[in-house]
């Protein structure tokens, strides 16, 4: 360890214990990995636990347990509560409090101090990890360093998580074309929808049209006697939208989640402001369409017709 803290470049080492455990709450049992730095206060660099509602930056935990938040939702429990940890077969389950429930959203994770752990179990933690900053995150920098670790007979295995960012944003990246594909769709549906509902109006209100431009009113003014109901129906849309949307964002959400994962349950202000514009283009579209067919109503047929 002293060896690579001094390595041109490590900015910071740590160790940490990783074990997996079943967490259990009555009847509720899932398996968790168990995590417990060797120093509870140089975590810090390496691991934010903090709420994902609020954003606070919680200390990592001295005294008790800190779940991921999936996690305490499968086990249901929540800070205050108490849970049994069983570590190995042969181990008798060992109850802990719950003090934190931290934002994660890949795995289950249970966190533990070192003094929490030797309290817990008899014997002290056996640090099988080892975590370092590197300041250079080139791919070049990384490879030579895992290569020079892997010369040594204490490593196993290096990771980077550089490797795991960049998986996770190329998983992204094909999942976006699913999601610029359905935009589209929506798109082309809300502009179907609005140039029928507009081409049901003009129809069903020729002879009312006509006799406005009979009237001597323009075109324009014409125009605008539809439009005003089209902007305030596509006002309403927009708001109704945006609310069962948000219900439908959660419950898309939790439908398709899976025991070891969490996906996000918040939707920026920007995807509203997005999806209304899109709605506001399409709406302005359908207008720009309408109009030319406005122009184009037939007075004299249109009275001389019977309703």
């Amino acid at each position: 360890m002293k060896t690579v803290s001094e390595r041109e470049g490590v900015t910071g080492t740590i160790e940490v214990c990783e074990v997996n455990v079943d967490l259990e709450n009555g009847r509720k049992t899932r398996s968790a990995n168990l995590y417990v730095p060797s120093d509870v206060q140089g975590i810090s660099d390496f691991l934010t636990l903090r709420d994902r509602k609020s954003q606070e930056v919680y200390e990592y935990p001295r005294e008790g347990v800190a779940l991921s938040e999936k996690t305490a939702k499968m086990l249901n429990v929540s800070v205050g509560g108490t849970i049994q940890i069983k570590k190995g077969d042969e181990s008798d389950p060992v109850p802990v409090k719950v003090t934190r429930i931290v934002e994660n959203y890949i795995q289950h994770y249970a966190f533990l101090s070192p003094d929490t752990y030797e309290q817990l179990f008899g014997e002290a933690p056996e640090y099988d990890y080892f975590y370092l900053n590197y300041e250079d995150h080139s791919a070049g920098a990384e490879q030579a360093l895992g290569q020079e670790l892997m010369h040594w007979d204490a490593c196993s295995g290096v990771s980077f998580v550089t490797d795991l960012e960049e998986q996770i944003n190329d998983m992204l990246k094909s999942l976006n074309i699913v999601i610029y594909v359905l935009i589209f769709s929506a798109g082309l549906l809300a502009f179907v929808v609005l140039y029928n509902l507009n081409s049901i109006n003009i129809t069903e209100r020729q002879r009312e049209l006509a006799t406005l431009k009979v009237l001597g009113f323009y075109d324009k003014e014409v125009a605008m006697y539809v439009y005003r109901e089209n902007i305030l129906l596509t006002v309403i849309g927009i708001l109704v939208g945006a609310f069962m949307g948000a219900v439908l964002h959660q419950f898309t959400i939790l439908t398709v989640e899976v025991d070891l994962m969490m996906f996000g349950r918040i939707i920026s202000p920007g995807s509203f402001f997005l999806s209304g514009i899109i709605t506001v283009l399409f709406s302005v579209l359908v207008n720009f369409f309408m109009f030319y067919r406005l122009r184009k109503i037939d007075m004299i047929e249109s009275l001389k017709s019977v309703e």
